[in-house]
């Protein structure tokens, strides 16, 4: 609970809790008055009112420190108002009750504000603004859905929201490199990628939906990016030429990602690693429109996904991740000077996160920063090749040629920087 603001000594921080409140209140209320412009129907509530809303719950919060007797005695009276409105304007033709049921929603965002956890307040207004303006969307989506589709949907519902939970998030195994929550996280990842793909293309049609994917997936992991979408290839019904391009783009955001995680853990380690990055995105990107161009001025183009989603590659796919993680802690442990060039050869068959991440620290408290770039380098050009045997491995004919041809510009336009400027991770002992 929330300590009682004073109003002489902080009106600032007052103001700006009711000013949240209010604006999330007007954002809903828009939305709330804008759908009865269309429909013609009769609500209690609109731009002028939800904003109200927000600020009594705002207020009651701010006043008495958090959400005690009069916070939830505003709710109920709020409530009141929604029972009446809902009893005057239902009809047999109408009987929603959306909008009284985001006016009770708009009150508790706003006494959630009025505590002080404003970014909470702030998505779940925005949230429930998103979710009314896609009515007709939402609405349309569960009725076009298939037996499978609705399958795969709550078989997601209970990996991510009821096995992973359950999983002890503990060190097991060898070195204690297996964490059970860890990995089946990584296999809900594998499986979120690929429903997030079929999605997709089921809103934005199969060109956006799929470059979309890849550019937002591969914030997360290219890597997961990749072997979804390898397997979603083998159900497309033009062999995943576009599905192609949305694994470079995830590759290409990723080499993004690398710089930027680069910059914060050791910023002595980018200068030396941004030529061989900025060569490598090159290299990407000019495969990528080459292809994009190719796969959406051919006759056969491609009509969509069928699969959301293949538990069975997802688990194949966290398999092989525990293995690896047993071999670079083995590299690690055991090979020397050149161990940080193994392990970070080993690290990028699954991920460069963690090892950009420790060598850019490691060179910001004395490792060499040769030896940190080469590190991270190696790491790059381990994950671009294993991203290639992945989709070889599980992607249709078309879906690996097209990775590959990504992938491998990138991959040599790399190493050739890489070779010219002369960093060898084995130079520099390993500190």
């Amino acid at each position: 609970m929330s300590e009682p603001i004073d109003f002489v000594s902080h009106p600032g921080a007052a103001l700006l809790r009711l000013l949240v409140a209010g604006l999330l209140g007007g954002l809903i209320g828009m939305e709330r008055e804008r759908a009865a412009h269309e429909s013609g129907e009769e609500m209690f509530a609109g731009v002028r009112t939800f904003p109200i809303i927000a600020l009594v719950g705002a207020s009651l919060t701010v006043v008495t420190g958090g959400m005690g007797a009069a916070v939830v005695a505003g709710f109920l009276a709020v409530a009141a108002l929604a029972v009446i409105a809902y009893w005057r304007t239902s009809s047999s033709e109408h009987l929603g009750s959306t909008t009284e049921t985001a006016a009770l929603a708009t009150y508790w965002i706003g006494a959630i504000a009025g505590a002080g956890a404003l970014l909470l307040a702030a998505v779940i207004g925005i949230t429930i603004a998103i979710l009314l303006a896609a009515k007709e969307r939402l609405e349309a989506f569960p009725q076009a859905m298939s037996r499978e589709e609705l399958r795969a949907t709550l078989t997601l519902a209970v990996l991510a929201a009821v096995i992973l939970p359950l999983l002890p998030d503990a060190e097991y195994g060898p070195w204690g490199v297996w964490n059970p929550r860890k990995l089946w996280l990584v296999v809900v990842l594998v499986c979120a990628l690929s429903f997030a793909a079929f999605l997709a293309v089921r809103f934005w049609g199969q060109r956006k939906g799929v470059y979309l994917t890849g550019i937002f997936g591969g914030l997360a992991s290219s890597t997961a990016v990749t072997v979804s979408l390898a397997s979603q290839s083998r159900s497309a019904a033009g062999g995943g030429a576009a599905l192609a391009v949305g694994a470079g783009l995830a590759s290409t955001v990723m080499l993004v990602r690398v710089a930027a995680l680069a910059a914060i853990a050791g910023p002595r380690v980018l200068p030396r690693l941004a030529p061989f990055l900025g060569a490598a995105i090159l290299g990407a990107m000019v495969a990528v429109v080459v292809l994009a161009r190719k796969a959406w001025t051919a006759k056969a183009k491609e009509t969509g996904l069928q699969n959301p989603f293949q538990l069975r590659e997802a688990i194949r796919f966290g398999v092989v991740f525990a293995l690896v993680l047993v071999a670079v802690e083995a590299a690690r442990r055991y090979l020397g000077g050149w161990g940080i060039a193994a392990a970070s050869v080993l690290a990028g068959l699954v991920d460069v996160d963690a090892i950009t991440l420790s060598l850019s620290g490691l060179s910001a408290r004395g490792m060499p920063v040769e030896t940190a770039a080469g590190g991270i380098a190696v790491a790059v050009l381990a994950n671009t090749a294993a991203k290639a045997g992945y989709a070889a491995w599980r992607g249709s004919p078309e879906y690996r040629k097209g990775v590959a041809i990504i992938l491998g510009a990138s991959f040599v336009a790399g190493l050739v920087t890489l070779l010219l400027l002369g960093i060898n991770p084995g130079q520099a002992p390993t500190p």
